[in-house]
């Protein structure tokens, strides 16, 4: 029996679960000698849709000034620069084509990072190493390897990382979780997460275009700086800005986009944000596109040291957990239960005033405590996923060695690129 099939203590709830939950957060790296400025300074890396959307909520936070931007698609990095000096109504915000300029603008004290999975790990380790703490969008890395690299220099440089798994920082996922961590379910029997199927392709170009443009990027797009660390990769209109997430080169489809999201929770609320599975297994189907590469359905299962199994499914949305007195089910906006009276079960000191996820970031920047979805979580959450990519790839059960994160007894799987380092 797996210690998530007994009734949590109260004390153990407190102890791990309390800083997720606004109350007391976990002290997690010594006080900086170079503590941040009074007003601390960051810089945007990746000017995409998602790093527009959280540079613009970073922009509204008190004691926060968005002092530099960086992008290698000189129209995104001009939209962005144009939003940070119409929000301070000058002109101070210096743009840097290159993310290795950015990191030395005097007086940086973080970064966001919001480029496509392929980069994350390569500017995520020298951020890092040059002393920068970092809001990163997931998944945390492209690679399970690189992710491991990324957390190491976060823990060498004393950086604190936050992953935008969001949720984590959402009432109803919170609410989900104390309810399970308070022994709502009694004992528990079931651990399903579902995430997207599909691939949400955009048109960017007109397809009688392609021919004239392959192998010629636009002048406003430094192709070799967005491709790397992929080398020798040619230009397509296809690629930039939206889909590249289709292809296993630069993305991993619906089921690495959200594998931070609800299987995230999963993990979250079952504490193993420091573990990984023993075995995982799995099936899928690509779709039928002639360019993207990406699965389209897919189910895995990644099996637990305790027996403890969790499954992964594209025909549904959210995070639903069985047990012996029903079952709960969360997703955005939305927490239901086979019993409505089962999401009374609060515990008395639930605190359901959460700090925005930017803004738990920023308070983790002054005190030094851990961000609720810190590095090592991050990394344990998307490589859930990439194992899940290699157990479908291979077409067979894959056996992993959590604690020294290698593949047992399998060369084949072992040299699966999900599990390299491309950094």
């Amino acid at each position: 029996m797996n210690q998530l099939n007994q009734t949590i203590s109260r004390r153990k709830f407190l102890a791990t679960g309390a800083a997720a939950l606004g109350l007391a957060p976990m002290a997690f790296l010594p006080a900086r000698a170079d503590s941040p400025n009074e007003e601390i300074l960051m810089g945007i890396i990746g000017c995409g849709s998602m790093g527009i959307g959280n540079m613009r909520n970073f922009l509204n936070i008190s004691g926060v000034r968005v002092v530099a931007v960086c992008d290698v698609d000189a129209n995104h990095m001009a939209h962005a620069k144009s939003i940070v000096d119409g929000h301070y109504g000058n002109s101070d915000c210096k743009a840097y084509p290159h993310y290795t300029d950015l990191l030395q603008h005097p007086g940086l004290d973080t970064i966001s990072l919001a480029t496509p999975d392929h980069n994350h790990g390569l500017i995520g380790i020298d951020a890092a190493n040059a002393g920068l703490d970092i809001y990163g969008e997931k998944p945390f890395t492209w690679g399970l390897a690189e992710g491991r690299a990324l957390v190491n220099a976060l823990e060498k440089n004393k950086r604190v990382w936050q992953t935008g798994s969001w949720q984590r920082s959402g009432g109803e996922f919170a609410r989900f979780r104390a309810l399970i961590q308070n022994g709502t379910l009694g004992q528990l029997t079931r651990f399903e997460c579902g995430t997207p199927s599909g691939m949400g392709i955009q048109q960017h170009t007109p397809r009688e275009r392609w021919s004239e443009m392959i192998g010629k990027p636009p002048a406003h797009l430094d192709w070799d700086a967005w491709t790397a660390p992929v080398k020798d990769y040619p230009y397509h209109p296809m690629i930039h800005p939206w889909n590249w997430r289709w292809t296993n080169d630069f993305g991993g489809g619906q089921l690495l986009d959200w594998v931070g999201h609800h299987v995230d929770i999963a993990l979250w609320t079952l504490n193993l944000d420091h573990t990984g599975p023993v075995k995982m297994e799995g099936t899928g189907e690509l779709g039928n596109h002639e360019f993207f590469d990406t699965y389209v359905n897919y189910s895995y299962q990644g099996t637990f040291k305790d027996g403890l199994v969790v499954e992964v499914r594209s025909d549904f949305g959210g995070t639903r957990f069985t047990g012996e007195n029903g079952w709960i089910h969360v997703d955005r906006g939305r927490l239901e239960a086979s019993d409505r009276d089962l999401l009374r079960n609060l515990p008395d000191d639930f605190n359901p005033r959460i700090p925005s996820h930017q803004q738990n970031f920023i308070d983790c920047v002054r005190s030094r405590e851990l961000a609720v979805s810190h590095a090592e979580a991050s990394h344990r959450a998307s490589s859930f996923g990439q194992l899940g990519i290699v157990a479908i790839d291979t077409g067979e059960p894959l056996l992993w060695d959590p604690d020294e994160e290698k593949v047992l007894d399998n060369p084949a799987q072992a040299a699966h690129p999900r599990l390299g380092d491309r950094t």
